[in-house]
């Protein structure tokens, strides 16, 4: 589908990096709506692209004072397009954002500068750091999805698996955005068994075994 120019106008973020600090090479970040509406649909795409692509929420939706994480493949590209849609057809656009600079894309912000969000890896940041972990599957059973999502977070968030499948003795590296530490991890083996741990500082954790 064609981006179509939206005539209401949109409110920006400011994104911010301190002086001397490296960017962050992953575009992944964090949907907070502050509005009083639902959003039904997110569109990311690279800015020098034609189309919006995929709905990035999927079946999902991102109820107000709720947040989502937008993963993004981390290919060197920084530079994105956003499309808010919704409840009711209502959409908002952001333009030409660098979202390796941001960790929050705060929906419903008041007018004026955004609050500056804390840098990735910043020092000194409370339960910040790579929660990126290695998945190990001594369980002896083929796990077939995998769901991290901060434990801040109401939902599970998408499969981060996709179409893989993690084989007994196996092991799966698991990306996540930079930034906040504390997930909670659901499991689900073939079979449809599950199992949950909740409050895990993954930033602590280089491989997170399954038995």
């Amino acid at each position: 589908m064609l981006r179509r120019v939206v005539l209401a106008a949109v409110l920006g973020v400011l994104a911010w990096m301190g002086p001397g600090q490296a960017q962050s090479s992953d575009p992944s970040f964090r949907i907070v709506n502050n509005t009083p509406n639902v959003v039904n649909e997110v569109y990311a795409s690279p800015s020098n692209e034609r189309s919006w692509g995929q709905d990035r929420l999927g079946n999902e939706v991102i109820a107000p004072g709720a947040s989502w994480i937008v993963r993004l493949p981390s290919d060197g590209n920084c530079n994105f397009d956003v499309r808010i849609v919704y409840q009711g057809g209502t959409a908002e656009e952001r333009r030409n954002l660098n979202t390796c600079n941001m960790t929050d894309l705060v929906l419903g912000q008041p007018s004026g500068p955004a609050p500056r969000t804390a840098p990735r890896n910043q020092p000194g940041s409370t339960q910040q750091g790579n929660p990126s972990f290695n998945l190990v599957n001594q369980s002896g059973r083929v796990i077939e999805e995998l769901y991290a999502s901060p434990s801040s977070q109401q939902n599970w968030g998408p499969d981060r698996l996709g179409e893989d499948v993690v084989q007994p003795g196996a092991t799966y590296p698991v990306r996540l955005p930079q930034g906040e530490c504390t997930y909670d991890l659901r499991i689900v083996f073939s079979g449809g068994q599950a199992q949950e741990r909740r409050n895990v500082n993954a930033c602590a954790v280089t491989n997170y075994t399954v038995r």
